[in-house]
């Protein structure tokens, strides 16, 4: 159900754009790559929620960084004196070590996901959070306005009462139309992120390119000890060849990623702001993935710009 609203709502932003004059909030001159929210309704419990669940699973994924560190630390303090008995365990590497077990440990019960449960219940019932867990929505975790494509955690199972769902908020047309069109230009930022993150693959040829202008090889590398080294200089055929490896990746890489620059994107954004239909070319490559990877993008570029202002 939810991959057809979010098919519906991609075909209605860009099926519908050349008519759709309603104003959208412009992106400031220091990040006009990145679209911004809509300022069309206020924050709803949703957003809330989404910015209460990534705190959530940001603090359990910590709580086990810091676990599985603690635990390598207090491994290598002791595993050397159980394997020779002249050395000893080095104590102050077990007692920093059981810190951050400690450490981890704590934020693995303090934000457990029974606990995540009850406070999105709390939140879809009245609408106020705990102090402790609201003083932490800011930042990183500063809710932002979503979408109706977007995951809502209120509707999660052990979340939303059992025989009954939150409350729908009815969008006006002019909403669902905002919805549906920042959900295009996540998509597309999404597809321009992908294509600049393959264009730049090429970079790997220069650890070749080097092998061949500084002209070493395995078997000089791997030769007995008793043989004396040889000057293993390149000859100019491999400097030649390094350099336009190295070259043909550096070209490959700018000409790859110059269509989806963040220049480009600010001028198709604009344009499509504008009511001028995405191209063709862009919009049949657009898939649900995009979506997702354009939206938490706008959303770190967003509260980023937010602390700026601060």
């Amino acid at each position: 159900m939810r991959k057809q609203v979010l098919i519906a709502c991609l075909a209605l932003g860009m099926g519908t754009s050349a008519f759709a004059q309603q104003p959208v909030a412009t992106a400031s001159p220091t990040t006009a790559a990145v679209p911004t929210p809509t300022t069309l309704s206020p924050l709803t419990r949703a957003d809330t929620a989404r910015a209460v669940h990534e705190l959530f699973r940001s603090r359990r994924g910590g709580g086990i960084g810091w676990f599985a560190l603690g635990t390598a630390g207090m491994l290598a303090s002791i595993l050397p004196a159980q394997q020779s008995t002249s050395a000893g365990v080095w104590t102050p590497g077990v007692v920093a070590g059981s810190a951050l077990v400690g450490i981890g440990l704590n934020k693995g019960i303090q934000f457990r996901r029974s606990r995540e449960r009850r406070v999105l219940r709390e939140l879809a019932a009245t609408g106020h959070l705990p102090t402790s867990i609201s003083r932490r929505l800011k930042g990183n975790f500063m809710p932002l306005h979503g979408t109706a494509s977007e995951d809502n955690p209120l509707l999660a199972k052990g979340v939303a009462p059992s025989g009954s769902t939150p409350s729908a908020i009815v969008a006006t047309p002019t909403q669902v139309l905002a919805d549906a069109r920042q959900d295009t230009l996540d998509a597309v930022q999404g597809l321009f992120n992908a294509k600049r993150l393959g264009g730049q693959l090429p970079i790997l040829l220069a650890l070749p390119a080097l092998r061949l202008m500084s002209g070493s090889n395995a078997s000089s590398n791997s030769a007995p000890s008793y043989v004396q080294p040889q000057n293993d200089e390149p000859s100019g055929g491999q400097v030649v060849a390094g350099v336009l490896l190295a070259a043909g990746g550096v070209t490959y890489m700018f000409v790859h990623n110059a269509p989806y620059s963040d220049t480009k994107f600010a001028e198709l954004r604009a344009n499509y702001l504008a009511g001028t239909p995405l191209p063709l070319a862009i919009r049949t490559r657009l898939k649900e993935k995009h979506v997702a990877a354009g939206r938490v993008y706008r959303a770190r570029m967003e509260r980023k710009a937010a602390r700026h202002r601060r």
